[in-house]
């Protein structure tokens, strides 16, 4: 039965959760952050990040129950545990997940340039976490209500509020974006912790919300989805920004590395990618792939150079950059052109 009851759920919640992985990153228009890179984000949340909080969890509802001397199964101590712990705990563990990718990045791979970064490694590490945590919850239900209990929950849980992880976590990865450009050490510090605090907050009321009875999920209801669209409106604003910096970085390089045309595609928010997709289907694959590479490989030198004029420097930056701008210029000997 409890077998059964997992495979429904990840037949139903796996299919929603990577149609809003996939989506996220398209929306990271000009730099969409690598596949291998967002896979470790995503199993983080899914596995690391479930576990650890379920742990830490359980512990609290032990500790409350000790201290209330109420049943740890009581609606009072579980109330308390969701309405407190769990953001707390939860939002640090996912955030640990973003913690990585920011440690990664520093390291020397270099991937996460800025506050949109940050959001999407955020979302996709708070979709992971939806992932195992929905299927956990559906699959209970239909242990105990059948496929109706399941096929409930999972509308509610994954159709109506399937963001809502992927919104508190993108808060925390929102501040280490920030971090990253700050030049202020004060500044380094303080937007991880206060990206989590925010977390925490969401979180916190979305949960607490629900223990006033049917009033609060419709208000709760009311409240994620106004924070879905604000998200997406956050998202929509950060890519605009990251436009502005490629279109600033690469004019420079107008004459040398492309053509005027060439900078007025890599920079279009649509145009590119469907003139792409024709030459998939006109030129072939390998055609696709040079100008797809070369495309990246002009937005990344754009954000090395802004990099730069943040004060960033040393001998990795150094050779990533003269490797980009070599790939980009046997593209170009090689007749690889993106402005048609």
């Amino acid at each position: 039965m409890i077998l059964v009851g997992v495979l429904l759920g990840l037949v139903l919640v796996a299919p929603l959760v990577a149609l809003y992985v996939v989506f996220i990153r398209w929306c990271d228009r000009f730099e969409p952050e690598p596949w291998w890179l967002l896979l470790c984000a995503f199993f983080f949340g899914a596995l690391v990040a479930t576990a650890g909080g379920g742990t830490m969890n359980g512990l609290a509802q032990t500790l409350t129950s000790i201290v209330t001397g109420l049943p740890a199964e009581s609606e009072s101590v579980q109330a308390t545990v969701a309405t407190f712990s769990a953001p707390i705990f939860e939002e640090a563990f996912k955030g640990l997940g973003v913690a990585m990718i920011a440690t990664i990045s520093w390291l020397g791979v270099k991937e996460l340039d800025g506050p949109l970064d940050g959001a999407v490694y955020g979302g996709v590490v708070g979709l992971g976490f939806t992932l195992t945590e929905d299927v956990e919850y559906v699959s209970s239900a239909f242990a105990s209500d059948g496929l109706g209990g399941l096929l409930g929950l999972w509308f509610v849980r994954t159709v109506l509020n399937g963001l809502t992880h992927c919104t508190f976590t993108a808060m925390t990865g929102l501040g280490f974006g920030i971090a990253v450009e700050a030049r202020s050490r004060l500044v380094k510090v303080a937007a991880p912790l206060g990206g989590y605090l925010v977390a925490v907050s969401m979180h916190g009321f979305h949960n607490g919300i629900l223990q006033i009875g049917d009033e609060g999920f419709f208000v709760m209801q009311a409240v994620n989805w106004s924070i879905d669209v604000l998200f997406f409106v956050l998202l929509g604003w950060l890519v605009a920004r990251d436009r502005r910096i490629v279109i600033r970085e690469l004019s420079g390089e107008v004459g040398g590395l492309l053509h005027p045309r060439e900078l007025e595609l890599v920079t279009s928010y649509v145009t590119l990618g469907w003139r792409n997709a024709m030459s998939m289907f006109t030129d072939g694959w390998g055609a696709f792939r040079a100008r797809r590479k070369k495309q990246l490989a002009l937005v990344e030198v754009a954000f090395i150079k802004s990099r730069r004029r943040r004060g960033e420097s040393g001998p990795e930056l150094d050779r990533k950059e003269s490797r980009l701008r070599q790939e980009i210029v046997l593209a170009n000997r090689a007749g690889v052109w993106i402005g048609g």
